[in-house]
């Protein structure tokens, strides 16, 4: 076999996985985002969380870039951007504005609190590069990075998972959700996945084996097309109790008032190209309506730099968020909210792999009884 043949054949094997795996979450995907139907308009929020509301609608994806949206609007938080860029960069906690214990551990959950020296050392470089100049981390302002080097992808994709994993344990401690998730779709991916890996690992070892050098390469992409499926499929669909239903319509009903009355207005003004930007250290338009005159801003590091705040007043800009109606934002957070849905993917892929493990235990000690009951109707053939 040539080594043109042998890639085109391992290419093939992770090819047709990937294929399935496209059917499967073409399945998935519409069961994950159906919404009952909503007998009447809801104009306000139903009481509740937003993050609550999120894993309710199963927007797991958008659910970190609502609950960034929600403490902007809130003025709990700053989202800054450089002046001449049109995304966010950073956010910073504002003291004194009634930051509950949920808003502390989501904020945690961005930013780690204890850095070595290598993390320090990139926080106070990212700093420098939007105009903040401090020497020590203790003199630091109280900013998250959202993207660049100042922000820690890999535990920011770690500790939201953790967060949003507590939240859904809320979720059904309440009564909302019950207790077991529908993870058929990703428990089916998981199994297709081990079983074209092991096949294509096999094959390539026998390919290199045998002097075929481009077996390595053909299985290294088999296997990079299955991740990839994997990080397309919807996490696990949580199924819900009559009460977890009944908000479900509620934020049905919601969905259907912003559709129709809000979606166009709030993407051209709350969006992150239309909506109003000031310096950081500005007073906000209502503060500027009331007459308030501008607190001193000489020994805040963020005032004084080359920084915007946007300005986000719309309360209803999170539920559009979770909902799909202004996808701007999302666009602009997605890889915090897609890390952590992948995340949850690969817990299932670990546990599938675990069940795998557990059923050949089983076959093996199977066997071993087998053999020996064998042995033992072999001794009395014998006699």
């Amino acid at each position: 076999m040539s080594d043109v043949e042998s890639f085109f054949i391992l290419f093939a094997i992770g090819a047709i996985a990937a294929v399935i795996s496209l059917v499967i979450i073409a399945i998935a995907h519409p069961i994950a985002r159906h919404m009952p139907k909503a007998p009447v308009i809801e104009f306000l929020p139903p009481p509740g969380d937003i993050i609550t509301h999120g894993l309710a609608v199963r927007a797991d994806r958008r659910v970190v870039t609502a609950v960034i949206m929600q403490l902007a609007v809130a003025g709990k938080i700053r989202v800054l951007a450089p002046r001449g860029t049109h995304g966010p960069v950073a956010i910073e906690a504002l003291p004194g504005t009634g930051l509950s214990a949920d808003d502390h551990f989501f904020l945690q959950a961005l930013r780690p609190r204890k850095m070595n020296k290598r993390r320090t050392r990139r926080y106070l470089a990212a700093l420098r590069e939007i105009g903040i100049s401090v020497t020590r981390i203790e003199d630091a302002p109280d900013i998250t990075f959202l993207r660049g080097r100042g922000a820690f992808r890999g535990f920011q994709q770690r500790s939201l998972a953790e967060h949003l994993d507590r939240a859904r344990t809320r979720a059904k401690t309440a009564g909302l959700a019950r207790r077991f998730s529908g993870s058929v779709h990703l428990y089916l991916l998981s199994l297709l996945f081990l079983v074209s890996t092991i096949a294509t690992l096999l094959f390539a070892l026998g390919a290199v084996l045998n002097g075929v050098t481009w077996g390595a390469l053909g299985a290294l992409v088999g296997i990079a097309a299955m991740f990839w499926v994997l990080a397309l499929a919807p996490p696990p669909i949580m199924r819900f109790t009559p009460e977890g239903h009944a908000l479900r319509v509620r934020l049905s009903g919601l969905r259907d008032y912003m559709r129709l009355a809000e979606q166009d207005r709030m993407r051209v003004l709350q969006s992150p190209q239309g909506a109003l930007r000031t310096p950081a250290g500005a007073l906000t338009p209502g503060g500027q309506a009331l007459g308030l005159r501008p607190a001193p801003t000489a020994g805040d590091p963020v005032a004084q730099s080359e920084l915007d705040r946007f300005v986000l007043i719309e309360r209803l800009l999170p539920y559009a968020v979770l909902f799909r109606q202004e996808r701007e934002w999302q666009r602009e957070l997605e890889h915090l909210g897609g890390t952590v849905e992948f995340s949850q993917n690969m817990r299932v892929l670990g546990s599938t792999l675990e069940g795998l493990m557990a059923i050949l235990q089983v076959l093996s000690a199977i066997g071993q009884v087998l053999r020996a009951v064998g042995a033992v109707f072999s001794l009395f053939a014998r006699t």
